[in-house]
């Protein structure tokens, strides 16, 4: 896949989404949030600012200092996560793939929050991985305190 654009809906159809992916890759996240979100790991896109549109009931709420997660108002459906960290991440979206039956080409590329991984399950391959100390690192200020 090459900067493809990508059409995606929630599970009802509610909300479209186009979007064009920053890279050919999905990533995993294992955070407490996004298995509570999801009742899994997330696998997600990453889309620079600009790069998506959506219509429909989109809901977001702030759930962390760095980031907000939107869901499709009538469904439920996790939709996406976004930076809004001041910093050279702001801005960046990282969608969830399940919403786009194109998205098949989508090679997983790294796991972050890997120390907050059940055991129960494991996904194929030697993939570079983040723990939750290293991703919250990437968010904290220059002088080194967290978000």
């Amino acid at each position: 896949m090459d900067k493809e654009t990508l059409n995606g809906t929630c599970l009802c159809g509610a909300v479209s989404i186009t979007a064009t992916p920053a890279e050919d890759t999905m990533h995993a996240c294992h955070c407490d949030m996004c298995r509570a979100w999801s009742s899994s790991a997330i696998l997600a896109m990453k889309v620079l600012p600009g790069q998506m549109t959506e219509t429909g009931p989109v809901k977001r709420k702030h759930t962390s200092p760095w980031a907000e997660r939107a869901w499709c108002d009538d469904c439920g459906s996790c939709l996406y996560y976004r930076i809004t960290a001041p910093g050279p991440m702001q801005g960046q979206v990282h969608l969830s793939a399940g919403l786009f039956p194109d998205a098949g080409d989508l090679r997983l590329a790294s796991e972050i929050y890997i120390d907050r991984k059940p055991k129960g399950y494991a996904f194929a391959g030697d993939l570079p991985a983040m723990t939750k100390a290293e991703v919250e690192a990437m968010f904290s200020d220059p002088e080194g305190s967290s978000p």
